[in-house]
């Protein structure tokens, strides 16, 4: 019992090091490094090192079973890699490979241990964390947790240094916090509490990204609860009436688009990121097939072009597209691929599992991935987007097989 609760604390450990709840950054223009300096990352890096390091000598054959069960992960692992032999810039390949691993070693061991439910418990304590911290840290004057540039005024940026990641950490706490208050009377209030404070530092990052996300999970769950209901005429009607109003909506906000986006600080192009995409489609059609490398094309010459034109640019500011800059379209189908099953098998979940609110929270991750990644790049990479991404396919995938299991031993008695 005892080393079961010390296994637990180290996995809550891995988790608040993994959600950044350890290392708080003031805002980028005060400095990159968090509080402590660059020695901070390093120590946590290691400490996180050595505990995954323990659980797998502990628990190897658990980490072989449930990492050759997510066949589409482990082979665009591979891939990734491979890639570093062709890699554009292989030193920064190699840097950022190494986050890449403990993230995936760290999705394996949750699969492998813990029901999604348990793993839900452990995420909401390190976004809880970091939603209080996020709210005591800027208010502390010297610390600098909002910005102070002529660009981003008065913009509240957390413990994570910059206001998009606070924005986008808070959708990711409101959506889960959400779900579980609505899930359970058990800290319903406390639950509640931290909703509306992630909804509070959401307003204050002025994320209209963030925001965006967290009303459409909320519009989303009358549409689950319908979806669940054995009445298929109800089904049909709900589900007609929504592809009305999303249809409506999009017409409305097609014809009113420039007024829609000026009123958020933002233009037709999103500040920029559009034109940036017609360039790094250009360099991925010179090397279509496996692209220029894990995290190689950004530090490399074959990108000094691009860096010129959009001096802000470190990255495509979309998901889809850095995949495919990265591991080429090759990599980019093993993706989509292994995305269309998690998506199927969240689906299944809706429409034949959920009880409660809490059920819906593949399908809302979903969600949150696909709208952050339109103007952000967020897949494949060391980030918290990519953990969650992962730790929750896979955890899908074993109860899929657990589920299958239980019915052939059923078939056969």
């Amino acid at each position: 019992m005892k080393i079961e609760r010390i296994e637990k604390l180290a996995t809550l450990l891995l988790i608040l090091i993994t959600v950044g709840a350890l290392a708080i950054k003031p805002v980028h223009e005060i400095s990159e490094n968090p509080l402590g300096g660059a020695i901070i990352d390093k120590l946590l890096n290691a400490i996180s090192y050595l505990i995954l390091s323990v659980l797998i000598a502990n628990y190897w054959k658990g980490f072989i079973y449930v990492g050759s069960k997510g066949v589409f992960q482990l082979l665009l692992l591979i891939l990734i890699l491979f890639s570093v032999l062709w890699s554009a810039d292989m030193a920064s390949s190699l840097t950022y490979i190494r986050g890449l691993i403990r993230i995936y070693f760290l999705a394996i061991y949750l699969a492998m241990r813990y029901s999604f439910k348990e793993q839900i418990r452990f995420i909401a304590f390190a976004l809880g964390t970091t939603t209080i911290l996020s709210i005591i840290f800027p208010l502390i004057p010297s610390f600098g947790g909002i910005h102070t540039t002529p660009e981003l005024p008065g913009m509240w940026a957390g413990i994570f240094g910059h206001k998009n990641e606070l924005g986008y950490m808070m959708a990711w706490s409101a959506g889960i916090f959400l779900h579980l208050a609505l899930s359970e009377s058990r800290f319903r209030w406390l639950r509640l509490t931290i909703f509306a404070l992630s909804i509070c530092l959401i307003i204050l990052s002025r994320s209209t990204t963030s925001l965006m996300i967290v009303i459409t999970m909320i519009c989303l769950l009358p549409l689950y609860k319908l979806s669940t209901n054995n009445n298929y005429k109800l089904q049909i009607i709900a589900i007609s009436f929504v592809l009305i109003l999303l249809v409506s909506g999009l017409i409305l906000i097609a014809g009113n688009a420039e007024t829609i986006v000026g009123t958020s600080g933002k233009d037709l192009t999103l500040n920029g990121r559009t034109d940036l995409w017609e360039p790094v489609l250009k360099q991925i059609l010179k090397r279509p097939l496996f692209g220029y490398g894990y995290a190689g094309f950004w530090t490399s010459p074959f990108a000094s072009n691009t860096r010129l034109t959009y001096e802000w640019a470190s990255n495509s500011h979309n998901g889809f597209l850095e995949i495919m800059l990265d591991v080429g379209i090759g990599g980019f189908l093993i993706f989509i691929i292994g995305f269309i099953r998690f998506f199927t098998m969240a689906l299944y979940r809706v429409v034949l599992v959920a009880k409660k609110p809490e059920d819906y929270l593949p399908m809302q991750m979903l969600v949150i991935i696909i709208i952050v990644n339109i103007s952000e790049a967020r897949l494949l990479t060391p980030s918290w987007n990519w953990f969650m991404y992962l730790t929750t396919s896979l955890t899908l995938t074993m109860e899929y097989h657990r589920v299958r299991r239980r019915l052939l031993n059923l078939a056969q008695a």
